[in-house]
């Protein structure tokens, strides 16, 4: 593969930056672990054993899915942790990573208000993120950073590839949900075709440490990363540009014709919109709390953030 072309920037915030304050908030029960949207709805994974639903327009609680209590190291009752949550593309299907005895971890799909187990402790498979491909199959990253096709109606494992011998981070599937963007704890990011479990291209030169989150959008991959930068990779035109920040950077996020990059610039949790044809900070979005997990642009002038708190942002561009 062709060497990238590196665009280095400048490290000091746009003092041109507007600054934006969050229009209004959603607080749940517990601390938030992910999110992901569909429409106007808002699937909110927690710590506490539950998954709320909210109407991010109205912010209105439209429902929840609550767990019963496991126990923990030392036999005391506990609430699960919900580690993660997908929906698929009729919204009306749920899948959910759910914290179980002794640290496994159960995967169900809800639907129709019924809960199924799909996979547990005996499968044998460490499992860390998974997103919906289709209706009927799933897509799961492990720990040891083995990428599985599943295959739902049959409960069957189409594939396990390897991309690594790092730790797995993060992943993200490209609009149609062909490729997926797939990251660890060395700063790689994997470029593998869904259907095959083949990798097609291995990005790499920007980040040097692990990347805590990727978001992949009209041939762009945005990587978050530990070594304090966002780099955003082009991959029709092997071109890449890094984004130096203060501090370590958790979350990010592309809007949807990868036009500009959002993701954590500082230690106060402020939220930089990047410009990524001028290469120029357009807006600084002030007022999280905590540590950022997910940000996810509604649409070109709304976002949607969240922290290790119980604190959902909602964000207004002018």
């Amino acid at each position: 593969m062709r060497s990238f072309f590196v665009l280095c920037l400048a490290a000091a915030i746009s003092l041109a930056a507007v600054v934006v304050k969050p229009e209004h908030s959603i607080d749940v029960d517990g601390n938030v672990v992910e999110f992901v949207h569909k429409g106007d709805k808002l699937y909110i994974a927690t710590d506490v054993g539950k998954l709320e639903i909210y109407n991010w327009k109205t912010r209105t609680k439209l429902g929840e899915i609550v767990f019963e209590k496991i126990h923990d190291f030392m036999g005391d009752p506990m609430f699960p942790k919900v580690f993660g949550v997908d929906v698929d593309e009729k919204g009306d299907t749920l899948a959910l990573m759910v914290q179980d005895e002794e640290g496994e971890r159960i995967l169900y799909l809800h639907k129709d208000g019924k809960l199924t187990r799909i996979l547990d402790k005996k499968a044998h498979i460490q499992m860390r993120e998974v997103r919906f491909v289709d209706e009927t199959h799933l897509l799961i990253a492990t720990m040891s950073n083995d990428l599985i096709l599943f295959d739902i109606p049959t409960k069957k494992i189409l594939y396990r590839v390897k991309l690594s011998l790092s730790t797995f981070s993060d992943f993200q599937l490209n609009e149609d949900h062909s490729k997926v963007a797939s990251t660890c704890e060395s700063g790689i990011v994997y470029i593998v075709d869904v259907r095959s479990g083949k990798v097609l291209k291995t990005l790499e030169g920007g980040n040097k440490d692990n990347v805590f989150k990727v978001d992949f959008k009209n041939y762009k991959v945005l990587a978050c990363g530990q070594d304090r930068k966002a780099v955003l990779y082009s991959l029709g035109r092997e071109r890449m540009i890094i984004y130096p920040t203060q501090f370590l950077v958790y979350a990010g996020a592309l809007n949807k014709d990868a036009k500009m990059s959002a993701f954590q610039i500082n230690e106060n949790n402020d939220i930089g919109i990047y410009d990524n044809l001028t290469k120029a900070m357009k807006y600084r979005l002030v007022g999280q709390q905590s540590v950022l997990n997910t940000i996810v642009f509604i649409d070109d002038k709304t976002l949607i953030s969240s922290s290790d708190d119980n604190h959902i942002l909602i964000w207004r561009l002018p």
